[in-house]
């Protein structure tokens, strides 16, 4: 399926959130105008604020608020995105340069930066403690995630549940509080805030597993960004986690180099052969699939509505997608 059918009962306000987005990043200096334009190339899935938007309708009526926490979790999105593109030195971002191929490392960090702090002054303007203090402790957790997984790198001792654990925190959180901050807007109360939070969780995890394996697995023609950067900079992930925990221990040095040293393309086509051979992808897939069960599980005490019918199709899209 198409994530635009999922999104087809939220279309008109997701048009408003788009608007918004660039209406508050339009910029007050024309020195920032290339810039600004290039990141509007950038859109993506509107994933976050889809949940912002379809986790407040599964309540109830939307309020204005409702908007602009979906222009400000996508900021912050972004703003991960353009930091990620720095530490990965990748060149593709949504079939387009990244800014920091373009501009160069020192405007990227800045660049991130700003896009952050622009969420963050449209978040002040709520005057809303509960949204403030989620989204502060949200961006510390996800960094703290990035921070662990640039700590653990070329660790072949990273386990299944370190992996985890670092992937709950740098993708799903944002995911989780985008359904939190949509509930409670509505009105909903701690147990339903609750049921999509831990929805929004667990699509998120699995939507970073099948990340991880069409980094592997996928061409940059069809997925549209700079591919193999997990293996490049050192970064397990489940794939080859699951590849590892299947080797004998005295076959875990030559791997270890054959994954690490890939940039030859027969290195590159080794790794996928044991890839194949230990069915390591398939299960990591597998896992994805699992886990977006347990989140359409999560939401089934929901009142039926279209909305909640697009959360479950949402979260089928996570796992069939391939970009």
């Amino acid at each position: 399926m198409e994530i635009a059918g999922a999104f087809d009962t939220i279309k008109d306000l997701l048009d408003k959130v788009e608007t918004q987005f660039h209406k508050e990043l339009k910029p007050e200096s024309n020195s920032l105008a290339d810039l600004i334009a290039h990141i509007s190339k950038y859109k993506g899935k509107r994933l976050r604020p889809a949940l912002v938007l379809l986790s407040g309708k599964c309540i109830g009526e939307l309020v204005p608020q409702h908007i602009d926490l979906a222009v400000v979790v996508e900021m912050v999105h972004t703003a991960t995105l353009v930091h990620d593109d720095i530490i990965d030195e990748a060149s593709i971002r949504r079939h387009v340069e990244t800014v920091n191929s373009k501009w160069g490392r020192e405007i990227s960090i800045l660049f991130g930066d700003y896009l952050f702090s622009r969420g963050f002054t449209i978040l002040s303007a709520l005057d809303s403690q509960v949204a403030t203090l989620l989204l502060s402790q949200t961006v510390n957790i996800m960094s703290e995630g990035e921070l662990i997984q640039l700590q653990r790198r070329y660790d072949m001792e990273l386990s299944e549940n370190d992996y985890f654990d670092i992937i709950e925190r740098k993708t799903a959180s944002l995911c989780a509080a985008s359904c939190r901050l949509g509930a409670t807007f509505a009105g909903a109360n701690r147990k339903i805030s609750d049921m999509l939070y831990n929805y929004g969780l667990k699509i998120g995890i699995a939507f970073q597993i099948v990340d991880d394996c069409l980094d592997i697995m996928g061409t940059e023609e069809e997925i549209g960004k700079s591919l193999n950067s997990d293996i490049q900079k050192g970064k397990l992930t489940l794939p080859l986690i699951r590849l590892v925990n299947q080797l004998p221990r005295n076959k875990l040095e030559t791997t270890k180099a054959l994954i690490f040293q890939h940039s030859e393309k027969e290195n590159k086509n080794s790794i996928l052969e044991l890839l194949t051979e230990h069915d390591a992808v398939e299960y990591a897939f597998n896992t994805a699939k699992n886990i977006v069960k347990q989140a359409q599980e999560e939401i089934a005490p929901l009142p039926d509505s279209k909305y909640k019918t697009a959360l479950l199709e949402l979260a089928d899209f996570i796992v069939t997608r391939r970009q």
